[in-house]
């Protein structure tokens, strides 16, 4: 198992779910994976929103400046969407990450840079995302 696959199995046990994430994270740029791999504050989720709201996350105490926590929380059920909505899915979340949820500049919008950036990586959102509403949906 190579040492990505041993960092995404800490946090995620479903082995479908698992795998697609180790894949997308695997095909990113090293500084991308060095940046979430370095991070002690860097942690991953995984729900199901069917198991009703009360659903809690044990997020890390924020550090100072770019040193505040990170989570990714993906939910159970992006392991049974088609797989490049799957692999633009946690490529945008990976994004959000890398940019701490923040635009590349100022003025730029998170989603939007998130969405650029998960192109960038060969991500781009498919078509058939506008169907896949429920991915969205608590």
């Amino acid at each position: 198992m190579s040492q990505l696959a041993t960092f995404v199995e800490r946090y995620v046990k479903h082995p479908i779910l698992r795998q697609r994430i180790s894949a997308v994270l695997e095909s990113l740029p090293t500084e991308v994976v060095q940046d979430i791999l370095n991070d002690g504050r860097f942690t991953m989720v995984v729900y199901d929103p069917r198991n009703g709201p009360q659903t809690n996350f044990h997020i890390p105490l924020p550090g100072v400046g770019d040193e505040g926590s990170r989570m990714i929380a993906w939910k159970v059920s992006l392991a049974e969407a088609p797989l490049d909505f799957a692999n633009y899915v946690i490529a945008h979340e990976f994004a959000h990450a890398y940019l701490r949820n923040r635009g590349r500049t100022h003025d730029e919008d998170p989603e939007d840079a998130a969405d650029a950036l998960a192109a960038e990586w060969g991500y781009d959102k498919p078509l058939s995302a506008m169907r896949f509403t429920w991915w969205r949906r608590a």
